[in-house]
């Protein structure tokens, strides 16, 4: 299982693949009750990450679209994510 340090890495679409890979694994109906929870959790911290990560891109996209250009400068992006807890996991 990866760590948080290397699920906060991922990308959005590296993310979403190993997500999708433990949904079909998970609705195969295959898996011991331990693996599932297991994989159960794996893909709800995946899932935040992905949606941490899209509601990122949206505020950054609503930002650019607010910003007319007219001067010739951007507006800087600035996260409204708060720093993260030692332990979080996104």
């Amino acid at each position: 299982m990866e760590t948080t340090q290397e699920l906060q890495e991922l990308s959005f679409e590296v993310a979403l693949a190993r997500l999708e890979e433990l949904v079909a694994k998970m609705e195969s109906g295959k898996l011991p009750l331990e693996n599932l929870i297991a994989d159960y959790e794996r893909g709800a911290r995946l899932l935040a990450g992905c949606r941490a990560k899209l509601d990122a891109m949206e505020r950054k996209i609503e930002i650019l679209k607010a910003d007319d250009g007219k001067a010739g400068q951007w507006t800087e992006f600035q996260s409204e994510t708060p720093p993260r807890q030692s332990g979080e996991l996104f």
